[in-house]
């Protein structure tokens, strides 16, 4: 009975502790706010779950984001904040696990009352320098996901000033939206605005008076885009090419922005589960600040980030993972690889070693940007004793070398900022002239002084399928009809420039005869026991005229090279309508013992009107082989078809243009 006890109370021991520890592996992963006030200044810190190490990767760490519910915010891991003035504010602290299996723990917003006034405020160390308008955010973008983007702004004029604020997102070219608004956090009176007219100064201009303007070049303007810098753009041209370019925006004015005052506005957007999965690709939020009612003066800056399924600092981009190759030629792809030095310690070379795709031209290769910012090395100068930028070529690699740089460790101490930590290389390659059509993945292996390398993912660019058409035409040799004529014409559907095997549909209309011949004798005995016969000797011709539709609703076709192709597939035909012709010549004779008469006078011929009549449908089967200049343009080609109806056998001869 003892035993019995003891056996039941293990159980239930066992029973108990795997009950524990399944509600402990079911406890969400969350990040408590801690706050230590006195006054009207506090200290923030944060109490976060273990990191769930990424195997392989470098160790996994935190990073911060946290609003004081003022308009000011920080990147630091236990930052301080003294509040200007007395109140109730909300504390808001986001956490991103970087190198981490894990989902980036919550935090619940805390807040903070403010009764006197005890401490100076802090001076403000920004993290962007601007030229009036900065866009930051605090994580990159992971579907189904929330993140925040700061649009910080500041008055850069001698006088106080009204204005606006634009931010566009979601961009058209691809087809579900990335993001979607979950919150909006002003603090300084901002209000959101549904009118698209600038100001009062435009809304009071002459439409002859902006053309005049615009054309004038007069409101002097903060160009974005590639190329001269020093180019400007008209507002109104800003705001029409950033409506086409994204579909959801939102508008703010802004009133009594003193000079020399920065303002922040905070958006949480939750990144939709739909979003693009490519984790390669580039996607970017505008912003559009108009700091002065009065005239066209504004600035542009657009966020550019990188879609990704875990927080990992080393990271490669492609601006179009989707290409048409109807358009490669003058193509130039842009590349972005950015690394972080996770060390205890300073970096001063750091190699990344790029793998180029062989549809890329190396020789074409343009540095846009890079950070730390340093110039270009020379050529043919083993060493320097300066910071720059060198670029090694190999036969399948670009390296890019920073040579006599610093670049602090995120566990380096005094090291406060942590994006002094980051840098990167944008740069761009064009495709070669007759690429492929073959999809191309790159990867970099970026190396920290002497250290291992760090692999990033695989940045993919693949081509758009696109459609070409062609117009073919023929002749049909059909076995086993007698002066059988069959020409032909059709279109066919297939990709654009294949590299190799592709599909193909196609659609054929032909117009075609044939004749046939039949012979037969009726043979009428005299009555009365006379010996003779009477016969009548048929002769007939047919001649039938078609038209017929054939469809193939999928070949296969494989381009050995350029210049021919071979494929087979299936077709099912049927003639939409057949007329029958028929003429008949009759003979007669009086046989007898020995011999036969003609009867001369009773011979005639007769013609039956033509009927029309539908047929039934007809599979066959058919490979051949096809030649021409290229997969474009010219092709001629020949088939054998094979139908499960009579006539069984056919010869196909055509020629095709494809566009």
């Amino acid at each position: 009975m003892l035993k019995l006890s003891g056996i039941i109370l293990a159980l239930l021991t066992v029973s108990f502790a795997t009950s524990a520890q399944v509600m402990q592996d079911t406890t969400s992963r969350k990040a408590d706010i801690i706050i230590e006030q006195s006054g009207n200044k506090a200290s923030f810190s944060a109490q976060t779950p273990p990191l769930i190490q990424i195997s392989g990767a470098p160790q996994a760490f935190y990073t911060y984001f946290w609003e004081f519910g003022d308009g000011n915010y920080s990147f630091k891991e236990n930052p301080e904040h003294v509040y200007k003035d007395k109140g109730e504010y909300e504390v808001r602290l986001q956490v991103t696990n970087n190198y981490d299996n894990g989902k980036p723990p919550p935090s619940r917003p805390q807040p903070v009352k403010v009764g006197s006034i005890d401490h100076q405020p802090l001076p403000v160390v920004e993290e962007y320098e601007s030229e009036g308008l900065a866009m930051l955010k605090t994580r990159e973008p992971v579907p189904d996901e929330e993140m925040v983007v700061v649009m910080s702004y500041e008055n850069k004029l001698a006088s106080g000033t009204n204005g606006k604020l634009y931010l566009y997102f979601n961009e058209r070219k691809f087809k579900a939206s990335n993001f979607k608004i979950v919150e909006v956090r002003t603090h300084h009176g901002e209000r959101q605005v549904e009118n698209m007219l600038l100001s009062q100064y435009f809304n009071t201009m002459t439409e002859e008076s902006q053309w005049a303007s615009l054309s004038s070049g007069q409101a002097g303007l903060r160009y974005f885009g590639e190329g001269d810098s020093t180019k400007r753009k008209h507002i109104f041209v800003t705001i029409d090419e950033s409506e086409q370019e994204f579909s959801d925006k939102l508008i703010f004015d802004f009133r009594d922005l003193a000079p020399g005052q920065r303002r922040n506005i905070f958006f949480t957007f939750k990144t939709t589960p739909e979003m693009i999965k490519d984790t390669s690709a580039i996607v970017k939020i505008r912003g559009v600040f108009v700091p002065d009612e009065r005239s066209g003066n504004h600035q542009v800056e657009d966020l550019e980030m990188e879609i990704t399924t875990s927080h990992d600092p080393n990271k490669m981009a492609v601006s179009d993972t989707r290409l048409n190759y109807r358009t490669r030629k003058h193509k130039k792809l842009k590349y972005k690889v950015r690394f972080q030095n996770n060390g205890e310690g300073p970096a001063t070379t750091i190699k990344l070693d790029v793998d180029v795709p062989d549809i890329m031209d190396k020789s074409s290769l343009e540095v846009l940007d890079m950070h730390p910012k340093c110039p270009i090395c020379p050529d043919n100068v083993p060493q320097v004793s300066y910071s720059c930028l060198d670029t090694l070529f190999s036969e399948s690699q670009i390296s890019f070398i920073f040579r006599n740089i610093y670049l602090p460790g995120s566990r380096q101490k005094g090291v406060e900022k942590y994006d002094s930590t980051k840098g990167f290389v944008q740069y761009r390659v064009k495709l070669k002239e007759k690429a492929p059509k073959v999809n191309s993945t790159s990867r970099t292996a970026i190396i920290f002084d002497k250290n291992e390398p760090i692999l990033t993912n695989y940045a993919k660019t693949r081509f758009k399928p696109g459609l070409s058409l062609g117009a073919m035409a023929g002749y049909k040799a059909i076995r086993g009809l007698e002066d059988s004529k069959d020409y032909f014409f059709g279109v066919a559907v297939s990709p654009y420039m294949p590299h190799h095997g592709y599909l193909q549909a196609e659609l054929q209309m032909s117009i075609g005869s044939y004749k046939d011949f039949n012979a037969y004798e009726v043979r009428t005995p005299f009555p009365n026991g006379i010996e003779l016969t009477d016969i009548e000797s048929v002769t007939e011709d047919f001649e039938y005229n078609y038209l017929n539709i054939t469809l193939v609703p999928a070949s296969y076709r494989y381009n050995i090279s350029r210049f021919l192709g071979f494929g087979g597939g299936v077709q099912v035909s049927t003639k939409l309508f057949e007329r029958e012709q028929v003429s008949r010549d009759y003979q007669y004779f009086i046989e007898f013992d020995g011999g036969r008469e003609p009867s001369l006078d009773r011979n005639r011929t007769e013609t039956v009107q033509a009927t029309e009549r539908t047929t039934d449908f007809n599979f066959g089967v058919f490979t051949g082989v096809d030649a021409g200049v290229d997969r474009i343009g010219p092709r001629a080609g020949v088939r054998y078809i094979y139908q499960a109806r009579v006539p069984h056998n056919q010869w196909m001869f055509y020629l095709m243009w494809k566009f």
